[in-house]
């Protein structure tokens, strides 16, 4: 590409990015991208060059449930992981669901038969709080990727629209 050519492509994404309020995310090591909104707020986000995973959390804007009973922030995450034990999305789902025993109680888990990628629905507990979160697991390239959203029973149908979009913007190269 010739440097006139992808300034204007920069600028046009640029543009593009500032009139739907999203900041362009990528992780390069890792290869993957998304487009946050602008009223996420970055929570975390692990990239270390020895390390074989990372770790990037936003937390959606406050919502406010009967439920509830106070205003709950909701969490979005990326992790991408590279482990010799973990050879396909099976592997990669596994590992994920040991990982969350080690911290919570899993009361239910569904997988979502009707998405393009391995996904689930589950319930958990944690400290007596209960927590529903939806995860889309991805293996490529050597790479294991999930992404998740998790938010409270009160909170979960207001927010998942805006994961399912978010998720529409996920690039794994």
């Amino acid at each position: 590409m010739k440097p006139k050519v992808t300034t204007l492509i920069l600028l046009f994404l640029a543009v593009c990015n500032g009139a739907l309020c999203q900041t362009a995310f990528e992780n390069t090591k890792f290869k993957f991208q998304a487009s946050i909104p602008d009223d996420w707020r970055l929570h975390q986000e692990i990239k270390a060059d020895s390390l074989n995973y990372t770790i990037v959390a936003w937390g959606m804007p406050k919502v406010y449930t009967e439920m509830d009973k106070h205003e709950v922030e909701n969490a979005v995450s990326i992790t991408a992981v590279k482990h010799p034990r973990i050879k396909n999305v099976d592997d990669l789902v596994k590992a994920e669901f040991n990982r969350v025993k080690g911290m919570s109680t899993i009361l239910n888990q569904v997988q979502i038969d009707s998405v393009e990628h391995t996904a689930y629905i589950t319930n958990t507990l944690r400290e007596r709080v209960s927590y529903v979160s939806q995860q889309y697991f991805v293996y490529k390239n050597g790479t294991g990727y999930i992404i998740t959203f998790t938010a409270t029973p009160g909170t979960f149908s207001i927010n998942i629209p805006k994961f399912e979009e978010f998720y529409k913007t996920v690039v794994i190269h």
